[in-house]
């Protein structure tokens, strides 16, 4: 069996989660995220994650590789690594090394982008969460600065680069098959 790793980015909010599970509906995969990943290496709870982004980053990085090796499921044809490329820490955003990903052997990079007003409109509604408050033309510029990052970390990897929207589920299972 030949396992494939895909990291599916998006900046926070832009509802990558949500888009996952209308995509397990489609095909069967392990689905982890970064913050869970940093989680499970620190050995702490899950719900700390939004302090994770002014947490040391490289310690993070190394933190996000040990904990999916500590989960990554050696049964599972396909894991989709939920997280990001760049991490907004409030005053800016700081790209996440592509060696991060290398490290995880991905090898497919899609990037989930929304209308900027919708990840806003999220952001304000997801209470449960703490995350820096900007307006939808910063978003706008965190989004292309996302995926033009991601974009880079395929191309230092030679690995496919996919960019979808939420109308892509069944788009995304298709793509998944011809990257196989």
């Amino acid at each position: 069996m030949r396992q494939r790793v895909v990291a599916f980015t998006g900046i926070s909010g832009v509802g990558k989660t949500t888009f996952l599970v209308k995509f397990a509906n489609l095909v069967a995969f392990q689905h982890v995220t970064g913050g869970s990943l940093i989680a499970t290496a620190r050995e702490a709870a899950p719900d700390g994650r939004d302090a994770m982004r002014h947490a040391n980053l490289d310690e993070n990085q190394r933190l996000l590789i040990r904990g999916f090796a500590l989960v990554r499921d050696p049964t599972a044809e396909l894991i989709i690594m939920d997280g990001h490329v760049v991490i907004d820490h409030g005053e800016g955003l700081t790209n996440i090394s592509s060696d991060v990903f290398k490290a995880l052997e991905v090898k497919v990079m899609v990037h989930l982008e929304a209308d900027p007003a919708r990840v806003a409109r999220n952001r304000s509604l997801d209470t449960s969460r703490s995350r820096p408050g900007h307006k939808p033309d910063m978003l706008a510029q965190h989004q292309n600065m996302s995926r033009a990052h991601a974009q880079s970390i395929a191309k230092t990897l030679h690995i496919g680069f996919h960019v979808v929207t939420h109308d892509d589920v069944a788009h995304l299972v298709k793509v998944l098959e011809g990257e196989g």
